[in-house]
């Protein structure tokens, strides 16, 4: 597995990255049991991969627990990535004043005394810059070595600019792949920043990932009206084996 700097951490990551949204995750995702969760998590780490995405939100905090279960004397073996700003009880809050909590909240629920980086998850443009504390409070949790290091996740390239030329962070999430290529515009900017890019929905929530063809079928969903794949294709990873992903640039 190829590893890159991972911005001023002192640490390398693997370029291929494990997005850890779908673990626990019954909302957004076929459910997935705890043993078969924290199998996958050991199966990413013996095929080379040290990157860890999660976030509070993600199953409403279980997927930071069954990420803390899974990688239980293994600590040193992950670099972890986690968010603010969606919390574990479904709530969303960007004040700066919860940042603290919110990353102690984190600590607990990964059976760790510190995370490698936190973002700041999609937050509002005007929050971007600055100017209403929150870099002050991450750069408090730096110093207390909660955190190495810390950044934002964002969609644009306005946002990505915006972030670039007002603060100091050391990593960015963004989203890019075939379909959506637009924030390739500011990776060039971002590397001379010695910011790494964390790349997101790489695979486009799973339509790049192989498991649909000429052959796949849909049903309407009885609930919402819109498709949904049938039953009769399985989730990519208990098919083949392959493992959900985040991109390292």
């Amino acid at each position: 597995m190829n590893k890159r700097q991972y911005s001023n951490t002192g640490k390398s990551v693997s370029e291929i990255g494990f997005g850890a949204w779908q673990l626990g995750n019954s909302q957004d995702w076929e459910a997935m049991a705890e043993p078969a969760a924290i199998e996958l998590v050991h199966e990413a780490l013996e095929r080379g991969m040290n990157f860890f995405d999660t976030a509070p939100n993600y199953g409403l905090g279980t997927s930071e627990e069954l990420l803390g279960k899974a990688l239980d004397g293994k600590r040193s073996s992950a670099i972890i990535n986690t968010k603010f700003g969606h919390a574990a009880d479904g709530q969303t809050n960007y004040n700066a004043d919860q940042i603290i909590r919110s990353v102690e909240g984190s600590l607990q629920r990964l059976q760790s005394d510190y995370v490698d980086s936190v973002l700041i998850h999609n937050p509002p443009f005007e929050m971007l810059d600055g100017k209403y504390g929150h870099y002050e409070e991450l750069e408090k949790l730096k110093a207390a070595g909660k955190i190495l290091t810390y950044g934002v996740s964002v969609d644009s390239v306005p946002e990505m600019l915006e972030v670039i030329k007002h603060t100091n962070i050391g990593v960015m999430e963004v989203m890019f792949n075939i379909f959506y290529q637009e924030t390739a515009e500011a990776f060039k900017l971002a590397q001379e920043n010695n910011i790494a890019l964390i790349i997101k929905v790489p695979l486009d929530s799973g339509w790049l990932s192989g498991k649909y063809n000429s052959q796949s079928t849909f049903r309407e969903s009885a609930a919402a009206g819109h498709r949904i794949l049938s039953a009769s294709v399985q989730p990519f990873w208990s098919r083949s084996g392959s493992l959900p992903m985040k991109r390292q640039r």
